[in-house]
Formats: structure tokens, C-alpha cells, sequence
């Protein structure tokens, strides 16, 4: 190892909920936090559609609407679902009734964020990946990470706060246990478009196999991805993109939709988005935030708004802890609030997916229509 940092709370993943939970620390406690975050915070970024609620974490946070500048949280204009029926619905009739949407432009948002994580004294290191956590016992963690031009060298922690998003393997290296319980994995493009200003527009499609989304990420560009199981996409060959582009020319409504526009690139990209939930509290001085902790069917469109609550609440857990006992209390108590939002999120999953009937005997239906199973 070359050198060696140490701080009192290490995040491990710099997205919404690791930020959010950094913020709080230093807005909040006197702790010092580091950042480490594997990429480089330049990659497009899927887009994701918020309620107005998330307006009060950014309060929590003692950040200004007006520093995410104009373009930021875009009102969105047109929100279709062709989901149990042929027929449009409002997306919000469907999913979630009286509720306005914002687009949020996830490039933005995401640096913002982390701007002012180090005005406010925080360290962030990009490109930076976790090799190896080891427990101290009660001294904490040493984290072993490398970076591509710096090398190698590791951060001691007191705390260690894992938001490294749905693939963390952390959490079971310490031994916390996940439980899966589907395989939903998306598969998706970027496209530009040739309109002076495209409609910030959503719209879900279903079929037989899964579902398409899309959504506008800016006047010209928008992000189109299809849901399904990662046997089925396997099994389809919609992890290709000559089989994706195929079942895209075969759906009735997202083809219309992106109709004249042209793809970024000729690759896909895929990322898992299947549900789990975490078990962590046998694990001193770990907690899982955000999708690290227990990860949704983006058809819920909890993933943002849940992301940030949990960083904010596993940092208050941390500063709200002045003995191992408190911590362990507060951490059973943050479990126990998970456990509760996760079951009520998988009856919500169930009546979503319930409500399509049109392939109810199809595979991917049939196994999200089954009978609610109850967190273990």
C-alpha cells in the first residue's frame, strides 16, 4: 500500500444515496466522511421520474432548488400506459393517482449533489474501487481500493455505509444475508432525436415477455429500455442488438414513439433490476443504503426517493449513536422501517402486476401474479 487515509464514516458508492447520506453526516455531526465511487461520474445516466416529495429531502439536506439550475426537474408533460389494456391510461391513474411527476436529469442532479459534499468538507475519490473489506472489530473497517493512476492504498473507517447499488457484494463479505426474488434485469438504449424540443414524455408498454419504458432525458435525447427476466431476455435474444432493435420494431406503441430517432451507439447497455431485500443488523458498524439495502421493481418508482431517505436515515442512525449498544439498537430500528416499507412495496408490485391479464398465463406474468410472499 502506498498511503492510507482514515475517516470516522467511509461511503462506498457516490450516487443519490451515498451522497445524501454524506451530506447528512457533514451538515448534521461533526464526523468526517469519505466518498469512494468506482466510476468516473461521466457516464450518461438513466433519467428517473420523481414526485414533488423529493423536494422536502433536498430541504432536509440545506440545498437550494435553484443550485440544480432550470433544466434539472423538468415537468413532465405526457405520461402514458398501455399496461392491461390497448387503451392509453394515465400512467398516474394506473400507479399512483393525484401525483404530479418531475424528469429529473440525473447527470445534474448526481453532481450537484456531491458539489456539496465537498464544499462541505467532505472527500470524494472517483475511479477509486473497493478490493477488500476488512473488519477491525470495534475500531471499524480497513478498506483496500485502487485507483488507475494513484494505485493502490486503503481508508480505515469507524463506520462503513454501503452504497454500492443492486450488485454490492459487501454487505455478504461481512455477513449479512440477501434474499432475491426475481431476476428483473433492463435492457436499453439512448437515442437523439431531430426535434427542436421533445415532449417530456413517459410511456410503458407491455407485451408478452415484459414491458418497454421510455422517457425523455432532455429536448433531444431519450432512454428506451425493456424489463424482463434475465432467462427470458437471454432466451429472446434481447440482449443483442439486433434481437432488442427486432421486439422494438414488433411493439405498437414505443416504435411510434421513437420513430426518426437514431441510437447514441450500437451497444446495449444491462443492468440488473430485480427485487431483494437485505438482512444487515448482524454486522457491527455496516449499513446498506439505498439499493444496497433492498432494491424495487423501477415500475414502482420508488428508487430515488427511497435512495436519498435511506442514506439521510442510515446517517442519522450513525450520528444519532453514541455507544456500540445505541448503534445496534438504532440500526434494528432502521431494519425494522425497511422491513415494513419493503412489504408494502411488494403488495404494491403484486396489484401493479396483477393488473395486466392479457398474458397471465405467459411466464413473466405468472410468476409476478402469484401470492405475495411476506419478508422473511
Amino acid at each position: 500500500m502506498t498511503q492510507a487515509h482514515h475517516c470516522d464514516v467511509l461511503v462506498i458508492g457516490a450516487g443519490p444515496s451515498g451522497a445524501s447520506a454524506a451530506l447528512t453526516l457533514l451538515t448534521h455531526t461533526p464526523l468526517s466522511v469519505i466518498l469512494i465511487e468506482q466510476s468516473d461520474l461521466q457516464k450518461l445516466r438513466v433519467g428517473e421520474s420523481v414526485s414533488a416529495s423529493l423536494f422536502s429531502i433536498i430541504d432536509y439536506l440545506q440545498i437550494q432548488r435553484r443550485d440544480f439550475g432550470d433544466d434539472c426537474f423538468k415537468p413532465t408533460q405526457g405520461n402514458s400506459a398501455f399496461w392491461g389494456s390497448d387503451i392509453s391510461a394515465n400512467r398516474h391513474a394506473i400507479f399512483a393517482p393525484d401525483r404530479a411527476t418531475y424528469q429529473v436529469n440525473r447527470e445534474v442532479f448526481d453532481m450537484t449533489l456531491l458539489e456539496h459534499v465537498v464544499e462541505r468538507g467532505g472527500t470524494l475519490f472517483p475511479r477509486t474501487k473497493s478490493k477488500g473489506v476488512h473488519a477491525l472489530g470495534r475500531r471499524g473497517y480497513r478498506v483496500d481500493v485502487s485507483h488507475p493512476q494513484h494505485g493502490k492504498f486503503s481508508i480505515t473507517c469507524r463506520y462503513l455505509i454501503d452504497a454500492s447499488g443492486r450488485n454490492s457484494l459487501i454487505g455478504q463479505s461481512l455477513g449479512a444475508s440477501v434474499r432475491q426474488y426475481d431476476r428483473l434485469t433492463g435492457v436499453g438504449a439512448f437515442f437523439n432525436t431531430r426535434h427542436a424540443s421533445l415532449e417530456q414524455r413517459q410511456l410503458i408498454e407491455s407485451d408478452e415477455f415484459g414491458w418497454w419504458y421510455s422517457a425523455a432525458l432532455s429536448e433531444n435525447t431519450l432512454v428506451v429500455t425493456y424489463f424482463s427476466d434475465f432467462e427470458l431476455i437471454a432466451k429472446q435474444r434481447l440482449n443483442r442488438i439486433a434481437g432488442w432493435q427486432q421486439h422494438l420494431a414488433r411493439s405498437h406503441h414505443m416504435s411510434a414513439w421513437v420513430d426518426g430517432a437514431s441510437s447514441i451507439d450500437d451497444t446495449l447497455w444491462i443492468r440488473p433490476a430485480g427485487t431483494h431485500f437485505s438482512q444487515f443488523t448482524q454486522v457491527d458498524n455496516y449499513i446498506p443504503v439505498g439499493d444496497a439495502a433492498c432494491a424495487f421493481d423501477p415500475i414502482s418508482s420508488m428508487g430515488l426517493g427511497f435512495a436519498m431517505a435511506s442514506g439521510c436515515q442510515a446517517a442519522s442512525v450513525i450520528g444519532n449513536s453514541a455507544t456500540p449498544q445505541k448503534l445496534k439498537e438504532n440500526c434494528r430500528v432502521y431494519q425494522d422501517d425497511l422491513a415494513r416499507q419493503f412489504e408494502q412495496y411488494m403488495k404494491l408490485k403484486q396489484q401493479f402486476y396483477t393488473k395486466e391479464q392479457r398474458w397471465r398465463h405467459a411466464e413473466f406474468w405468472r410468476k409476478r401474479q402469484q401470492t405475495l410472499t411476506q419478508v422473511a
